[in-house]
Protein backbone atom coordinates (compact mmCIF):
# COMPACT_ATOMS: atom_id res chain seq x y z
CA UNK A 1 0.00 0.00 0.00
CA UNK A 2 2.80 2.39 0.91
CA UNK A 3 4.45 2.06 -2.60
CA UNK A 4 1.56 2.63 -4.23
CA UNK A 5 1.16 5.84 -2.04
CA UNK A 6 4.40 7.11 -2.97
CA UNK A 7 4.00 6.12 -6.87
CA UNK A 8 0.61 8.57 -6.87
CA UNK A 9 2.47 10.79 -5.38
CA UNK A 10 4.86 11.10 -8.03
CA UNK A 11 2.40 10.84 -10.58
CA UNK A 12 0.84 13.68 -9.47
CA UNK A 13 3.34 16.34 -8.84
CA UNK A 14 4.82 15.16 -12.19
CA UNK A 15 0.85 15.85 -14.06
CA UNK A 16 0.39 19.00 -11.53
CA UNK A 17 3.42 20.70 -13.60
CA UNK A 18 2.35 19.22 -16.75
CA UNK A 19 -1.12 20.24 -17.07
CA UNK A 20 -0.67 23.66 -15.10
CA UNK A 21 2.76 24.89 -16.45
CA UNK A 22 3.73 27.63 -14.47
CA UNK A 23 0.53 28.23 -12.26
CA UNK A 24 1.48 25.36 -10.64
CA UNK A 25 3.99 27.19 -8.67
CA UNK A 26 1.21 29.54 -7.43
CA UNK A 27 -0.70 26.71 -6.44
CA UNK A 28 2.14 24.88 -4.74
CA UNK A 29 2.95 28.72 -3.06
CA UNK A 30 -0.25 28.86 -1.65
CA UNK A 31 -0.45 25.50 -0.05
CA UNK A 32 2.79 25.71 1.75
CA UNK A 33 2.63 29.78 2.40
CA UNK A 34 1.29 29.22 6.42
CA UNK A 35 3.59 26.04 6.46
CA UNK A 36 6.57 28.30 5.29
CA UNK A 37 5.54 30.88 8.56
CA UNK A 38 6.22 27.96 11.10
CA UNK A 39 9.05 26.60 9.06
CA UNK A 40 11.36 30.21 8.99
CA UNK A 41 10.65 30.44 12.49
CA UNK A 42 11.60 26.92 13.71
CA UNK A 43 14.56 26.97 11.47
CA UNK A 44 15.87 31.04 12.45
CA UNK A 45 18.17 29.40 15.05
CA UNK A 46 20.77 28.28 12.14
CA UNK A 47 20.45 31.72 10.73
CA UNK A 48 23.90 33.32 11.29
CA UNK A 49 25.45 36.57 10.32
CA UNK A 50 27.04 34.42 7.35
CA UNK A 51 25.90 31.41 6.44
CA UNK A 52 28.03 31.39 2.69
CA UNK A 53 29.97 28.46 3.92
CA UNK A 54 27.09 26.44 5.32
CA UNK A 55 26.20 23.59 2.70
CA UNK A 56 22.21 22.90 2.95
CA UNK A 57 20.46 20.43 1.03
CA UNK A 58 16.62 20.81 0.49
CA UNK A 59 15.06 17.19 -0.27
CA UNK A 60 11.52 16.81 -1.63
CA UNK A 61 12.16 20.87 -2.93
CA UNK A 62 9.26 20.95 -5.28
CA UNK A 63 9.50 23.96 -7.63
CA UNK A 64 12.03 25.18 -5.05
CA UNK A 65 9.62 27.55 -3.08
CA UNK A 66 11.76 27.07 0.08
CA UNK A 67 15.26 26.96 -1.63
CA UNK A 68 14.74 30.18 -2.52
CA UNK A 69 13.68 31.77 0.71
CA UNK A 70 16.76 30.38 2.13
CA UNK A 71 18.88 31.78 -0.72
CA UNK A 72 18.57 34.90 0.87
CA UNK A 73 20.33 34.07 4.05
CA UNK A 74 23.31 33.15 2.06
CA UNK A 75 22.92 29.02 2.11
CA UNK A 76 24.55 27.41 -0.30
CA UNK A 77 21.93 25.25 -1.49
CA UNK A 78 21.20 22.09 -3.57
CA UNK A 79 17.99 20.59 -3.74
CA UNK A 80 16.59 17.72 -5.29
CA UNK A 81 12.89 16.05 -6.14
CA UNK A 82 11.66 12.97 -7.49
CA UNK A 83 9.35 15.08 -10.08
CA UNK A 84 11.58 15.72 -13.25
CA UNK A 85 8.88 18.58 -13.89
CA UNK A 86 9.02 20.15 -10.91
CA UNK A 87 12.76 20.26 -11.06
CA UNK A 88 12.68 22.04 -14.78
CA UNK A 89 10.81 24.81 -12.85
CA UNK A 90 12.54 24.86 -10.07
CA UNK A 91 15.50 25.47 -12.05
CA UNK A 92 14.28 28.45 -14.39
CA UNK A 93 12.94 30.22 -11.54
CA UNK A 94 16.30 29.83 -9.03
CA UNK A 95 19.28 29.76 -11.35
CA UNK A 96 21.66 30.53 -8.20
CA UNK A 97 20.86 26.23 -6.69
CA UNK A 98 21.89 23.57 -7.38
CA UNK A 99 18.59 21.50 -8.61
CA UNK A 100 19.10 17.56 -9.71
CA UNK A 101 15.95 15.03 -10.28
CA UNK A 102 16.41 12.39 -7.78
CA UNK A 103 14.81 9.30 -5.70
CA UNK A 104 15.28 9.95 -1.94
CA UNK A 105 16.77 6.82 -1.40
CA UNK A 106 19.62 6.95 -4.05
CA UNK A 107 20.72 11.13 -3.02
CA UNK A 108 23.47 11.76 -5.92
CA UNK A 109 25.86 13.51 -3.48
CA UNK A 110 29.47 11.64 -1.35
CA UNK A 111 29.04 10.31 2.34
CA UNK A 112 29.04 13.58 4.74
CA UNK A 113 28.27 16.82 1.89
CA UNK A 114 25.91 18.75 3.84
CA UNK A 115 25.92 20.79 7.30
CA UNK A 116 22.03 21.01 6.71
CA UNK A 117 19.58 18.73 5.39
CA UNK A 118 15.55 19.65 5.37
CA UNK A 119 12.64 17.47 4.04
CA UNK A 120 9.69 19.09 4.65
CA UNK A 121 6.14 17.44 3.83
CA UNK A 122 7.67 14.83 2.13
CA UNK A 123 7.91 11.83 4.55
CA UNK A 124 3.59 11.63 4.07
CA UNK A 125 4.35 9.85 0.83
CA UNK A 126 7.50 8.10 1.66
CA UNK A 127 6.74 4.29 1.39
CA UNK A 128 10.58 3.18 3.45
CA UNK A 129 11.02 6.06 5.82
CA UNK A 130 13.96 4.01 7.28
CA UNK A 131 15.78 3.70 3.97
CA UNK A 132 15.27 7.28 3.53
CA UNK A 133 16.44 8.68 6.78
CA UNK A 134 19.09 6.56 6.39
CA UNK A 135 20.33 7.79 2.78
CA UNK A 136 19.69 11.80 4.44
CA UNK A 137 22.50 10.40 7.30
CA UNK A 138 25.11 9.11 5.56
CA UNK A 139 25.04 12.78 3.18
CA UNK A 140 25.05 14.78 6.28
CA UNK A 141 27.99 15.55 7.89
CA UNK A 142 28.72 14.68 11.42
CA UNK A 143 27.48 17.15 13.35
CA UNK A 144 25.12 17.72 10.76
CA UNK A 145 21.77 18.78 11.19
CA UNK A 146 18.61 16.61 9.37
CA UNK A 147 15.24 18.33 9.87
CA UNK A 148 11.77 16.57 8.57
CA UNK A 149 8.20 17.84 8.80
CA UNK A 150 5.44 15.38 8.55
CA UNK A 151 1.88 14.52 9.85
CA UNK A 152 0.86 13.47 13.00
CA UNK A 153 -1.34 10.68 13.34
CA UNK A 154 -1.64 11.13 17.47
CA UNK A 155 -3.35 14.71 16.08
CA UNK A 156 -7.33 14.72 17.97
CA UNK A 157 -8.49 14.81 14.13
CA UNK A 158 -6.49 12.72 12.16
CA UNK A 159 -9.15 10.37 11.39
CA UNK A 160 -10.70 13.31 9.47
CA UNK A 161 -7.19 13.62 7.79
CA UNK A 162 -6.71 10.60 6.75
CA UNK A 163 -10.25 10.02 5.42
CA UNK A 164 -10.16 13.15 3.54
CA UNK A 165 -5.92 12.23 2.23
CA UNK A 166 -6.38 8.33 1.46
CA UNK A 167 -2.90 8.55 -0.45
CA UNK A 168 -0.91 10.37 2.68
CA UNK A 169 0.60 8.44 5.34
CA UNK A 170 0.31 9.82 9.41
CA UNK A 171 3.31 9.05 11.94
CA UNK A 172 3.21 8.60 15.83
CA UNK A 173 6.22 11.23 16.19
CA UNK A 174 8.03 9.68 19.34
CA UNK A 175 7.99 6.89 17.04
CA UNK A 176 9.82 8.58 14.45
CA UNK A 177 11.75 9.91 17.14
CA UNK A 178 13.01 6.65 17.64
CA UNK A 179 13.61 5.88 13.97
CA UNK A 180 15.68 8.72 13.13
CA UNK A 181 17.84 7.82 16.75
CA UNK A 182 18.13 4.26 15.21
CA UNK A 183 20.32 5.60 12.13
CA UNK A 184 22.84 7.38 14.54
CA UNK A 185 21.19 11.26 15.02
CA UNK A 186 20.76 12.55 18.29
CA UNK A 187 16.78 13.72 18.25
CA UNK A 188 16.83 17.19 20.30
CA UNK A 189 13.83 19.25 19.44
CA UNK A 190 10.10 18.19 18.66
CA UNK A 191 7.75 20.68 17.82
CA UNK A 192 4.23 21.09 16.63
CA UNK A 193 3.08 22.63 13.75
CA UNK A 194 -0.41 24.06 14.91
CA UNK A 195 -2.37 24.60 11.91
CA UNK A 196 -6.16 25.67 11.48
CA UNK A 197 -8.77 25.31 8.86
CA UNK A 198 -8.37 28.36 6.20
CA UNK A 199 -11.02 30.78 7.21
CA UNK A 200 -8.65 30.93 10.79
CA UNK A 201 -5.53 31.28 9.05
CA UNK A 202 -4.74 34.57 10.90
CA UNK A 203 -4.29 32.54 14.16
CA UNK A 204 -1.08 31.05 12.53
CA UNK A 205 0.27 34.74 11.89
CA UNK A 206 -1.06 35.38 15.84
CA UNK A 207 0.67 32.59 17.08
CA UNK A 208 3.90 33.32 15.23
CA UNK A 209 3.85 36.78 16.01
CA UNK A 210 3.11 36.44 20.04
CA UNK A 211 5.39 33.47 20.67
CA UNK A 212 2.45 31.40 21.83
CA UNK A 213 3.79 28.02 20.12
CA UNK A 214 6.35 28.01 22.34
CA UNK A 215 4.04 27.60 25.06
CA UNK A 216 2.35 24.88 23.38
CA UNK A 217 5.56 22.93 22.45
CA UNK A 218 6.74 23.68 26.17
CA UNK A 219 3.33 21.00 27.10
CA UNK A 220 3.47 19.38 23.71
CA UNK A 221 3.23 16.38 25.50
CA UNK A 222 1.39 15.38 26.92
CA UNK A 223 -1.63 17.73 26.03
CA UNK A 224 -0.69 19.95 22.61
CA UNK A 225 0.76 16.39 20.69
CA UNK A 226 -3.36 16.29 20.09
CA UNK A 227 -3.31 19.75 19.08
CA UNK A 228 -0.90 19.71 16.24
CA UNK A 229 -2.12 18.17 12.47
CA UNK A 230 2.08 17.81 12.35
CA UNK A 231 4.92 18.14 13.73
CA UNK A 232 8.69 19.25 12.83
CA UNK A 233 11.55 17.58 14.23
CA UNK A 234 15.60 17.78 14.75
CA UNK A 235 18.28 15.59 14.98
CA UNK A 236 21.92 16.04 15.06
CA UNK A 237 24.17 13.30 13.17
CA UNK A 238 26.50 11.87 15.82
CA UNK A 239 30.45 11.90 15.33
Amino acid sequence: MKNDIELKSKKYNNDLFLTYGEEAKYIVEKNWKNHLKYFLEYFSSHIKKDNSKTTLLDVGCGAGLISKELLKYGFKIYGVDFSSEAIKFAKIENPGIDFQHSSIYELPFSNESFDIIICLGVFQTVADPDKAIAEMTRVLKKSGILIIRTLNTLFLLSFKGKKDNPDYIFYNPFDFKKMMEKEGLNVYSLKGIYSFLKRFNFLINFLVKTKLYKIFNFLFFPIFVFLSPGFYIEGRKNK
